[in-house]
């Protein structure tokens, strides 16, 4: 405001000529207009932008435009009424004039300044690499036909009065493809030609057909920059909102998608354990020895029980029991290959796919695992302080691609380690 204040104190006092007291009260009224109509626009300015709203165009009219002229106007004129510079039967006129030279520059030049000193935020349009060319032509094009009919003395027989208001194409086509920047910027421009022209005695306005040639051309910047302004902020909207449901939508697909696979790992875990349950081990075993069986690659199933556990679940409750088989399966999966599957067929029996295992390094990994569990401490109230488990290992035989059949044979294996004391490994003959 200070500096409103000084600036138009100095043009008023030096360049117009007025008298100190008169310049004070005119730049009192100069200051004040600006701040009322920002207060108001910034009011109801939406959160993305002055001009990417509908509802934001209106403040800036309502606000910028018509409250802030209304204001510095009123007060201009009752300042010359009050120190005796005009009468009062010229009021209305003063008043009216200084209306439309602060509104109109207000409106013709405050939203391409605002634009590109970034104060305000253009709405995005979609940019086409391929068409800048004739993008950049259409505006070049825009003013230099601005500048030939605004400077030169057309027939009055000519439309061109009406034919003139055709300029609006143009710059709708440079709003929509381009941006409201580069639109306002050429509605600036032809601002300056058209009234430069029309004072200067030519171009379309001047005719007899014409009542008032200066008001003609604010009425052809008006429309055009209407236009230009309520055009883009709606494009703008839907824009946005196009882009937010397609947000919404991306969202949703992903946590679909998200839920999906943790549904599908439920469905395939065992609840207890964490690792592969009885369906998903079957499936993903079956799988594994085609590919292997189809390459010639060896294939080796482990299936092992824990020993005596219905005496762990009798002595330590199901708690107890739940603890010993979670602590199994940890053991299990800290120590196998990332290519092994390790699975829960039900109770205290688990399976293990090796892919592409040979015998000798199979049985290795099957008493490497007998070891590590007879580690495992068993809870108080057990008959036995330490783990135990039964083994039985079966190599796929040439041809066999049949899973079922593979672990009936580790199967009976393992009920032949039972009954053979338990705490062994056997391998299926």
């Amino acid at each position: 405001m200070p500096g409103l204040f000084a600036g138009s104190f100095l043009v008023n006092a030096f360049i117009f000529g007025s008298r100190p007291e008169l310049a004070a009260l005119i730049s009192v009224s100069n200051a004040l207009g600006p701040l009322a109509g920002v207060t108001l626009t910034r009011r109801f300015r939406p959160a993305t932008g002055l001009f990417t709203r509908f509802r934001g165009v209106i403040a800036f009219l309502a606000g910028a435009v018509l409250l802030h002229g209304f204001l510095t106007a009123l007060g201009g004129a009752l300042a010359m009424w009050l120190l005796g510079a005009a009468p009062p039967q010229a009021l209305p006129g003063i008043w009216s004039g200084w209306l439309l030279c602060d509104a109109g520059g207000t409106f013709y030049f405050a939203p391409s300044l605002a634009l590109w000193l970034g104060v305000e935020r253009t709405p995005s349009v979609p940019q086409k690499p391929g068409l800048r060319l004739l993008d950049g032509s259409v505006w070049l094009g825009t003013g230099l036909l601005a500048l030939v009919v605004f400077q030169l003395d057309l027939p009055a027989r000519l439309p061109s009065a009406q034919l003139v208001f055709l300029l609006a194409v143009p710059l709708s086509w440079i709003a929509l493809r381009v941006s409201l920047r580069a639109a306002y910027s050429l509605l600036t421009l032809l601002c300056v030609i058209a009234s430069a022209g029309t004072v200067a005695g030519h171009g379309p306005f001047q005719n007899e057909a014409v009542g008032n040639p200066m008001q003609s051309v604010g009425l052809l910047i008006v429309l055009c920059g209407m236009n230009v302004l309520t055009l883009l902020a709606l494009v703008s909207e839907r824009r946005e909102a196009e882009l937010r449901l397609a947000e919404a939508n991306h969202l949703l697909e992903r946590r679909v998608a998200e839920r999906t696979a943790e549904l599908r790992r439920l469905a395939d875990t065992d609840a207890l354990t964490g690792v592969a349950n009885r369906r998903s081990f079957l499936a993903q075993a079956q799988a594994a020895l085609q590919r292997d069986a189809g390459a010639g690659r060896p294939f080796a199933l482990i299936a092992f029980d824990l020993d005596h556990f219905k005496a762990i679940n009798d002595g330590a409750g199901h708690a107890g029991g739940d603890l010993v088989l979670r602590r199994v399966a940890e053991c299990c999966m800290a120590r196998l290959r990332r290519q092994d599957l390790l699975g829960r067929l039900g109770g205290e029996e688990f399976a293990i796919a090796l892919p592409g295992t040979e015998f000798i390094e199979a049985q290795h990994i099957a008493e490497r695992l007998r070891e590590v569990l007879s580690r495992i401490r068993l809870p108080a109230g057990t008959p036995a302080q330490h783990l135990s488990a039964s083994f039985g290992l079966a190599l796929a035989q040439p041809g066999e691609g049949r899973l079922e059949d593979l672990l009936r044979r580790a199967d009976t294996a393992l009920y032949a380690a039972k009954h053979a004391g338990r705490d062994r490994v056997q391998v299926a003959g």
